[in-house]
């Protein structure tokens, strides 16, 4: 049997990469920071200062981001990250293979995560949510209309804690399960592709079917 190609192309652009690492490295110090105000109360000036420095850059890199799902390359838009019924199949095989810790295959996909690609739309309204509860908070506005902004913004921390847990956990899975490079892509922009000439899987399982043409890897899938 022929030895497999592989290939390695680039998917990520450096805004988009720029972007993610400004999110993540905010949004973690945001974090520990709203976690530690609470268990060390004598320090809360310096980390309320921490915390305000990360909100700001976490604003900026939100906002390039979300401007990016409408002016971006093709895999930073929003059609990117929208379900279809071929994406809902890999996302259901991703979650089946969560779900028994790598024994079902992960699917192969070019650019976004099938499953978490809709959970990356939901982050985002969640951090407008937090951003703008944070900002009312801090011009001592603690009621809108009936609502609790801070029960809001803590709700908001405990959603977006749970999210990053649980994406730190699945990137390194699919580096240990899968045949990609998810989290180097994030730094490089490029991910490894297996190409194999005598594919075992039955024709027909579009699970793992994927083009390695980026201005066609939307239109391999079926709708």
């Amino acid at each position: 049997m022929p030895s497999p190609e592989i290939r390695r192309l680039s998917v990520w652009g450096k805004t988009l990469r720029l972007c993610h690492w400004g999110m993540a490295l905010a949004t973690l110090a945001l974090l520990c920071t709203g976690g530690l105000i609470r268990w060390i109360p004598e320090r809360a000036e310096e980390l309320d200062e921490i915390h305000y420095i990360s909100a700001a850059v976490l604003i900026a890199t939100l906002a390039v981001r979300l401007w990016l799902l409408l002016a971006g390359k093709r895999t930073e838009q929003l059609g990117a990250l929208i379900p279809n019924r071929h994406r809902l199949a890999q996302a259901w095989a991703v979650l089946r293979s969560y779900l028994t810790l790598g024994k079902i295959r992960l699917p192969r996909w070019y650019a976004h995560n099938p499953l978490w690609a809709m959970l990356y739309l939901l982050l985002f309204m969640v951090l407008l949510a937090q951003v703008t509860s944070g900002l009312l908070l801090l011009n001592h506005i603690t009621l809108l209309g009936g609502l609790s902004l801070r029960h809001l913004h803590l709700l908001g921390y405990f959603a977006i804690l749970g999210f990053t847990v649980l994406h730190i956990l699945a990137s390194f899975f699919h580096d240990a399960k899968g045949d990609g490079s998810d989290i180097s892509a994030l730094i490089s922009g490029q991910r490894i592709f297996i190409v194999e000439e005598s594919p075992t899987q039955p024709p027909g399982d579009d699970n793992v079917v994927v083009t390695l043409d980026p201005a066609k890897f939307r239109k391999s899938e079926k709708p």
